[in-house]
């Protein structure tokens, strides 16, 4: 039964969850046995034009997180053997790793290819560029295709939930269940399905079910949290949070959340550290600015309010209560005018 309205669903960074699920065993034949930086750059310098020799380069820098360089070799590789589809496919993920996705769907619209993992591929790009009907057309070819690709069946879900087909979704995720029982993955489909339809406990159950399986996920131990905040158990949401930032502490979206959980905690002080750290990591962070104008607002601190609150709608004007609590702070520091602009903005935003 679709939902009437689409709740916001504790999500998967996509670029994370991918991975770098490279075509190189095929395509590339074995590594060779010595496969320093020195010797793969000495293989290139040996042979310039061997599109194997940048793949493997390219891999062993996407693997050391020198993705500017990896992709580099990844677009020589292609250039040199254009026909050969694991060329386009892992230039295609290096760039949507990369936060390039128009880019990795160009590449993959110059090379199509009738197997799984192109579609898989396509389908995700589509999914991160919000094209979800075209995006659940790919995954579908691809779940047709290699029915045992549990992240292809993830990626479908996901689509289906965002497009309002919260039965398919469902029925979908039962049956994944049962056939992989011990995917990670498949568990927070679940948790994601069931959070949709507003079913937080089973969706607390999956996401446990989730982080047992891979205690290390970040994303899904802040997943985690996200449904504890949702059904109140706030001191289980703040673990789940934390233990979300000490495994991966780049996400700004994490402390932001974790932030407006200890604001519900009563702990303010620590709540602002967190909106700090996530500005730290994201400056133009909308949400975080936000809460620290109204942290500033509740201080006394209306200049200080005034200046957060207009970074935060600067990044985002269609943050309607920053607008609203923007004109309460310009009209508290005597800027009249200012205040009456504010408010009619926010009376016109839906």
């Amino acid at each position: 039964m679709g939902s009437a309205e689409m709740r916001e669903a504790p999500g998967l960074d996509m670029r994370k969850t991918l991975g770098l699920v490279i075509l190189t065993a095929a395509a590339l034949g074995a590594q060779t046995a010595d496969s320093s930086e020195a010797a793969l750059t000495a293989a290139i310098s040996a042979r310039p034009r061997d599109p194997a020799a940048h793949s493997r380069y390219a891999l062993f820098l996407q693997s050391h997180g020198r993705g500017a360089e990896a992709l580099a070799h990844f677009r020589t590789a292609l250039d040199l053997d254009r026909n050969n589809p694991a060329n386009a496919y892992n230039l295609a993920l290096a760039l949507l790793a990369a936060e390039q996705p128009a880019e990795a769907l160009a590449v993959l619209d110059q090379h199509p290819a009738a197997s799984g993992d192109h579609f898989a591929l396509r389908g995700s790009v589509l999914l991160t560029l919000g094209r979800f009907p075209e995006a659940a057309a790919a995954l579908r070819r691809a779940v047709a295709l290699d029915p045992n690709n549990p992240d292809s069946l993830y990626d479908l879900v996901v689509t289906l939930l965002k497009t309002g087909h919260d039965r398919e979704a469902a029925g979908m995720v039962a049956r994944a269940q049962r056939r992989f029982p011990r995917v990670a993955k498949i568990h927070a489909a679940a948790g994601m399905s069931a959070y949709h339809d507003g079913r937080n406990a089973e969706a607390v159950k999956a996401y446990e079910a989730a982080v047992k399986l891979e205690p290390q996920a970040a994303d899904l131990h802040a997943a985690l949290g996200d449904v504890y905040a949702a059904t109140g158990d706030l001191a289980r949401a703040e673990a789940a949070y934390a233990r979300s930032l000490a495994l991966d502490a780049s996400a700004a979206e994490v402390h932001l959340k974790s932030g407006r959980n200890l604001m519900k905690l009563d702990r303010a002080a620590d709540a602002e550290r967190a909106f700090f750290r996530a500005l730290e990591r994201d400056p133009a962070n909308a949400g975080a600015n936000f809460e620290l104008g109204k942290l500033a607002a509740a201080r006394g601190d209306h200049a200080g309010a005034v200046a957060r609150l207009e970074r935060a709608v600067a990044a985002s004007p269609a943050l309607k209560e920053a607008w609203y609590q923007l004109s309460l702070s310009y009209r508290r520091a005597g800027r009249e005018q200012d205040a009456a602009a504010a408010l009619e903005t926010f009376r016109r935003l839906p």
